[in-house]
């Protein structure tokens, strides 16, 4: 048996195969990133997850012949050693046979089912990445929402409370998103945004949650929130410019690239502006549906762990897997604006 979990800014996601690729279950819990939740939050949630993937395969819970772990959290191998360490603790797999890297790496093996190319992670964070075919690597972005996350969900939301302040106070161009703001944080004079934002606390994904609110005023054709997208959207592709410039700089072929992440989720609104954004910064590079989501990326990664090449017929198995064991083949979207009732108002 074998196991791949994906964990990003929004949630964990375990998937149970066996080694011809047919899933046999899958568990989902809350974030994986332990940079914001900490060692023992993560965790839980990483257990939970792997508890749920053995449940809906009506097997009992054991270590699994291999596991592959593609979190937020990882940036440097002290990262790596943490997981590895976590994943020891709870008997996923064999100690030699637990593999954990960044959550980049398995939406890019399940994106473009194991070829080389790029791809880019737009949900609560965003970063890119990029693999060539004799295995060099580069990232861009990912650097958190203090230095970077541009294009984000977290950016788009962020931005949107911004807009607003400056509407009110006269520096911005009016836009729905003044009132929007102040529904969705319960408030009803923005002089206490303040205090909402800084007092009480907004985290990284309640930010993030409001990127909904964004694409929404967006499709209905508010001029501020659709060039927020846009702004967004150039960062992104800058990204993608980036990372195909220091790995495919050589040759003339077309480079793939595959998107993961909630907010690539919204539809047009989102992708659009991508596209054209991508078409002008870096010609070459060729925006791809995933063939397959991260997590069943990250199963193909715990088969080469054992030795097992990435073969076509296992690809379209877990392809076909997919609706078997309820698994979605894109991302979960970003989650609506929530927060705890005694905080704010959701309309």
């Amino acid at each position: 048996m074998i196991l791949g979990i994906d964990g990003g800014g929004s949630r964990s996601c375990a998937v149970l195969a066996d080694e011809t690729g047919q899933v046999l279950g899958r568990g989902t819990s809350g974030p994986g990133n332990y940079h914001n939740l900490g060692v023992e939050a993560v965790k839980a949630n990483l257990a939970e997850a792997v508890r749920q993937a053995w449940r809906r395969a009506d097997l009992a819970p054991r270590r699994a012949d291999a596991a592959f772990f593609g979190l937020g959290s990882i940036v440097c191998q002290e990262d790596r050693d943490v997981i590895h360490g976590i994943a020891e603790e709870l008997e996923i797999a064999p100690k030699d046979a637990i593999g954990v890297d960044h959550d980049l790496r398995v939406a890019l093996a399940g994106g473009l089912a194991g070829r080389p190319g790029i791809v880019l992670i737009a949900g609560t964070g965003s970063s890119c990445y990029g693999r060539t075919e004799d295995a060099r690597c580069w990232r861009a972005g990912g650097w958190g929402p203090v230095l970077d996350d541009r294009g984000s969900g977290y950016d788009l939301g962020r931005r949107a409370m911004i807009a607003a302040v400056r509407d009110f106070d006269g520096r911005g161009e009016p836009t729905v998103l003044r009132q929007r703001v102040l529904d969705v944080l319960g408030l009803d004079d923005m002089q206490k945004i303040m205090f909402r934002v800084d007092g009480q606390g907004l985290s990284r994904r309640e930010i993030a949650a409001l990127a909904c609110m964004v694409t929404a005023a967006a499709e209905q054709g508010d001029a501020v929130a659709r060039a927020i997208i846009h702004e967004g959207a150039d960062q992104l592709a800058l990204m993608i410019r980036t990372v195909a410039d220091a790995l495919f700089a050589d040759g003339d072929e077309p480079v793939r690239v595959t998107t993961a992440g909630g907010l690539m989720q919204a539809g047009p609104v989102v992708a659009h502006p991508l596209h054209e954004a991508v078409a002008r910064r870096a010609p070459r590079c060729r925006i791809e549906e995933p063939v397959l989501p991260p997590e069943l990326g990250a199963v193909m990664l715990a088969r080469e762990l054992l030795g097992l090449p990435p073969e076509e017929s296992v690809v379209r198995q877990l392809a076909q897997s997919t609706g078997d064991a309820g698994l979605p083949v894109t991302q979960e979207p970003l989650p609506a604006p929530h927060f705890e009732p005694s905080r704010a108002r959701v309309q």
